[in-house]
């Protein structure tokens, strides 16, 4: 059932999805949709968000592994967005967003899981900014960059019913992201030579990690 709300809420939002839509979607018993969710349809949307929000991560932590760096991991996440978006027929964006768009401020529990989800994508971005050698503030500013790039790609994608927003969403993010300095290892201490002496002496062979 909770499968089955995250499906509806991402496509046709929040306020548009009945419980009866929910329960004929995922072929609950009408008595065990009230006995499974006493919270009613909030709490329902809130394990929706958060089910969502975990596929997001999951395909986040993918591109991650599998890309030979951090910005081509985020042009992969871009693109799988796009692909997603392209094969919904432009019916499925952001499976957070379009219940936050409705809910931020008159739901406080949906608000606070759909705050929630965008902050565990922006943790786990930035982390993967200061894997990559970025100083952490930068690396937070970064991982809120990515998200606005690819919420407004996504926003636009589906209004437009083309995937070129989130292209060039990806590839201006990708390119701030490679032209960002690193933090360089701070080099050890260098040893000099002692100065011959007469007679001369042998020199000591330097350490390899002294090299």
């Amino acid at each position: 059932m909770i499968a089955a709300a995250a499906r509806l809420f991402q496509r046709d939002g929040y306020a548009a999805t009945g419980w009866r839509d929910v329960v004929e979607a995922g072929s609950t018993p009408w008595g065990s949709a009230h006995h499974h969710f006493p919270g009613g349809k909030e709490q329902l949307g809130a394990e929706a968000v958060a089910l969502g929000s975990a596929r997001v991560l999951a395909a986040l932590e993918e591109c991650l592994a599998v890309a030979p760096d951090v910005a081509a991991a985020v042009e992969r996440w871009f693109a799988l967005a796009a692909t997603n978006l392209r094969d919904s027929q432009f019916e499925c964006g952001c499976p957070v967003a379009t219940v936050a768009l409705e809910t931020a401020t008159s739901a406080p529990t949906l608000g606070a899981a759909c705050a929630d989800s965008f902050r565990s994508w922006r943790t786990r971005l930035r982390a993967a900014f200061e894997d990559a050698g970025i100083a952490t503030a930068q690396a937070d500013e970064f991982a809120c960059q990515v998200l606005a790039a690819l919420e407004g790609g996504l926003l636009l994608a589906r209004t437009w019913r083309e995937v070129r927003p989130l292209e060039l969403a990806a590839a201006g993010v990708a390119a701030a992201i490679r032209a960002a300095p690193t933090i360089q290892a701070a080099p050890g201490p260098t040893i000099q030579a002692a100065p011959a002496l007469q007679p001369p002496v042998p020199l000591w062979r330097p350490l390899e990690s002294d090299l």
